[in-house]
């Protein structure tokens, strides 16, 4: 067993909403370790190939792409449009969303971390046990699974858990909560084809072709389960990526915290997925020569638990555009719930809403934070705030708040919202340039 190691903060998650947080609490000052399950960073860009980052502007309503928060959300926009990363913001009916290459993002976010003073990162290790702890400086004892290390014992002063599946905070017994299983949000398998003709997926084109393949379904060329496919282009000429919106299974219990149930539902799409390409090979000339050319590490998860914080964020909040005096971040994304897998059902906002600091700090464990998926908000504003571009705000203000709170000694309810904004605005003109 590795020997144990000490940090100011530990961040649970390596997807955007982790990385952010990790980053920016490190460029205050504190020495933060970013832990990782999977083989890469990025989460579910790098491991489900989420290709684009939404909720990254404002609406489209309002004029020309501007991002709505300062800090990281702008700063990484610019940084990977700069590296060839991402191309340019494009509009999708009332909202914009940013195309991004997925390997890429993940390597950009590596050597971002790799390149910030004061932060650890390990991959491939699974948090497998949390306690709290009475000591004043280092609060949380923690074990994780290392592929290469085996076990070691982590001592941390405060967690943020950015897992998406609110693990740590599970762990660590701190209340947490879940839609049903009959309301939770339906997944997605994403695959990227290669040798695709482009004529058949952009504008209208891209319409067409998924209600081809939903007819598909309809005259029985293909089976039930693949009417809901989506396909844009990526950021290689000939290259492709294929949404699958996946249907509730009837013959299993539909479980997303459950390996193997996670495994089952992985294979069955894969095999839809092959599927699909054989019929769009043979009946559609763009798709005559192509290929699949890389699988997702994991099926894309929109929905699991979350954390219960000091304040919840409702619906309500966000279809108003309430604003808040506590107030670290905004939305402008609509209330995207996926029920039925063959379309969502959106909900657009009078104005973009507050996320106010509360609903990032546990009600029950004053010294973990969150932010991502695991932030503290209803089924319905989860469907809003579950968003990449949203995630790099909520994580990078819980940050900041972490590293505030280290610096003072104190549980992160003491820490005010005008010093998190402060700290946010202060940074926000630093490039990402790597």
């Amino acid at each position: 067993m590795c020997p144990s190691e000490n940090f100011d903060v530990v961040v649970v998650g390596g997807g955007s909403a982790g990385i952010a947080a990790a980053v920016s609490a490190a460029e205050l000052g504190s020495h933060t370790l970013l832990l990782e399950r999977g083989k890469f960073l990025g989460g579910n860009v790098a491991h489900a190939f989420v290709h684009t980052i939404c909720g990254l502007y404002c609406a489209a309503n309002e004029g020309h792409a501007l991002v709505l928060n300062p800090g990281m959300p702008s700063r990484l926009a610019s940084g990977l449009r700069a590296a060839g990363v991402a191309g340019e913001a494009e509009r999708a009916g009332r909202v914009y969303v940013l195309p991004i290459e997925p390997p890429r993002y993940a390597a950009f976010l590596a050597e971002l971390c790799e390149r910030t003073p004061g932060l650890e990162v390990r991959t491939e290790s699974e948090l497998i046990k949390v306690e709290h702890t009475e000591t004043s400086e280092r609060r949380w004892a923690l074990r994780v699974r290392n592929r290469e290390c085996g076990v070691s014992g982590i001592a941390a002063g405060w967690l943020v858990d950015s897992s998406g599946d609110a693990n740590a905070a599970a762990l660590a017994g701190a209340s947490v909560e879940a839609a049903a299983p009959e309301e939770i949000q339906l997944p997605s398998f994403i695959f990227r084809m290669g040798g695709v003709g482009r004529s058949e997926c952009v504008g209208f084109a891209k319409l067409r072709l998924t209600h081809v393949v939903a007819g598909a379904v309809a005259h029985g060329d293909l089976p039930p389960g693949c009417e809901s496919v989506l396909v844009r282009p990526g950021l290689e000429p000939d290259e492709v990526y294929v949404t699958l919106n996946m249907p509730r299974p009837i013959d299993i219990p539909y479980a997303l915290l459950d390996e193997e149930r996670l495994a089952s539902l992985a294979a069955r799409a894969r095999e839809d997925a092959e599927r699909i390409v054989e019929f769009l090979s043979r009946t559609r000339p763009a798709f005559e020569k192509s290929r699949i050319s890389a699988w997702p590490e994991r099926i894309g998860v929109r929905e699991t638990r979350r954390v219960l914080g000091l304040r919840e964020i409702r619906g309500d909040d966000v279809l108003s555009g309430r604003s808040d005096p506590d107030e670290i971040a905004r939305s402008s994304w609509p209330v995207e719930l996926w029920h039925d897998h063959r379309r969502a059902h959106f909900e657009y906002p009078e104005g973009a809403c507050s996320i106010p600091l509360g609903s990032l700090v546990s009600r029950s464990h004053p010294y973990l934070g969150m932010a991502g998926r695991c932030l503290s908000a209803s089924h319905q504003a989860l469907g809003a705030l579950r968003v990449i571009g949203t995630a790099l705000a909520t994580g990078e203000a819980i940050g900041v708040a972490a590293a505030l709170a280290a610096n003072a000694g104190s549980p992160l309810d003491a820490i005010a919202a005008d010093d998190v904004r402060h700290h946010i605005l202060e940074r926000a003109d630093r490039e990402i340039a790597l």
